[in-house]
């Protein structure tokens, strides 16, 4: 068996990198470790995906574990999550089954679905800074990535995205859209918004983006849709400028290093230290580079919980990675390392997290809802994945049916298909998208 099929279906990481699978899926491995942890707070998604189609997940995984012929599958679930472990144990690849993968329980914290941490807990194997889970032995793929690939062998392109779309609407949900879809169509379906004056968060609140446009459309890694209080300490902060960031941490930064002893990835034994990327602030001009943030995941932990003065390690990481990526530096430092012994009793609980985010009272239960989508045109953006953007093959004012594919990488580029969620007429074909009626 070989990936094509994967590839024609335009499959990528659905749990937000959004890495072509046809091309992970090409590495050779001892462990498979499918990703169902959804540590993201305020979104449920993950835990949908597995209680209404628990058998397409498990057939998608089997599909993985033959084409990277792993002998062992894991896949990781919040021990708080029981229903999503009963029915992925029930099907007949679970380990009331056949018995072709088994269940890694793991606890309710944050972030136990980045995929470096998922590693650690579900094998105990570490993976190197700046590496890939592929450099220990593992793959790690997301669930509902693995419930593509099924659909991909019925010979069915990816063509809509799991979301939650929940905080501040009258009836929290969580739905399959399709690509494309404006977020202002999926708040309606949801019953609109309880409040007034309101943002959109994109995603969950640790790794997601504030966005001020209701017509943003749905892509292949979206998440959730979460409706917020412009005026929320959570979303003033997140909007905030970039340079003013900047300034604020170099005036206010007392060198406590809370950021960095809270850090995930230090904790693991990665030469990562937020503190020190802060430190270089005080001496250079924004943007400042530190090889202290070279390898940081972006979880945001510092910044959005350990930092007592409510300042911005993350973002001082990110500028690091930067300006040091667009200088050509590669990561030079160790590669073998040891995790920290304070590992396990350092790990953020999720509803703690949600406390300090002031967002404990926008968490809902968000049940499964049939949707078949909107009349409003679909915004289909040709750069939903890792990689060199897709090239139209279709033109404006043609006529396109479900699936038909619309878009394609250009021969030996990194990327990934796109195809039609609906039948329609190509009203508008971009360098960035294509916009289908």
């Amino acid at each position: 068996m070989d990936t094509t099929f994967i590839q024609r279906a335009g499959c990528v990481g659905m749990g937000g990198a959004g890495f072509p699978t046809h091309v992970k899926l090409q590495a050779r491995v001892d462990t498979l470790l499918i990703n169902a942890a959804e540590c993201e707070p305020l979104l449920r998604k993950d835990n949908v995906v597995m209680q209404h189609f628990a058998e397409g997940v498990a057939q998608g995984i089997a599909l993985a574990a033959e084409l990277t012929r792993a002998s062992r599958v894991v896949v990781g679930i919040k021990g708080k999550n029981k229903a999503s472990i009963s029915a992925m144990a029930s099907t007949r690849l679970g380990p009331q089954g056949e018995g072709r993968y088994e269940i890694g329980v793991l606890g309710d914290f944050y972030p136990a679905g980045d995929e470096v941490t998922l590693v650690y807990e579900l094998t105990g194997r570490v993976v190197p800074p700046a590496g890939l889970p592929l450099h220990v032995g593992v793959v790690v793929m997301n669930n509902e990535t693995a419930l593509t690939l099924f659909e991909a062998s019925q010979g069915r392109p990816v063509t809509r995205s799991f979301l939650t779309v929940s905080g501040a609407v009258r009836s929290p949900m969580t739905v399959r859209a399709p690509l494309g879809t404006p977020f202002r169509d999926l708040i309606e379906a949801a019953g609109g918004p309880t409040i007034k004056d309101w943002v959109i968060l994109d995603g969950g609140p640790m790794m997601g983006r504030i966005v001020e446009d209701p017509s943003t459309p749905v892509v292949k890694t979206s998440s959730g849709v979460i409706v917020l209080p412009r005026d929320h300490p959570y979303v003033r902060q997140e909007l905030r400028a970039r340079e003013a960031k900047y300034r604020i941490g170099k005036s206010v930064c007392d060198q406590c290093s809370l950021c960095t002893q809270m850090c995930p990835r230090y904790l693991l034994g990665h030469p990562l230290e937020p503190h020190q990327a802060m430190r270089q602030q005080f001496v250079v001009d924004f943007p400042a580079h530190s090889r202290w943030g070279q390898i940081c995941c972006e979880c945001g932990l510092c910044t959005l919980f350990a930092c007592p003065e409510g300042l911005f390690p993350r973002e001082a990481c990110q500028d690091s990675k930067r300006s040091l990526a667009a200088m050509g530096e590669k990561y030079s430092g160790p590669t073998q390392v040891t995790p920290h012994p304070m590992y396990e009793h350092r790990r953020v609980p999720t509803r703690k997290l949600l406390a300090r985010l002031g967002l404990s009272r926008f968490e809902h239960e968000a049940p499964w809802k049939e949707w078949a989508g909107s009349a409003s045109p679909l915004r289909l953006g040709l750069r939903q994945h890792i990689g060199a953007p897709a090239q139209s093959v279709v033109r404006e004012g043609d006529l396109v049916v479900e699936g038909q594919l619309l878009a394609a990488p250009a021969e030996g580029k990194l990327g990934a298909a796109l195809h039609a969620p609906r039948a329609g007429k190509v009203v508008a074909v971009t360098q960035g998208e294509i916009t289908l009626q």
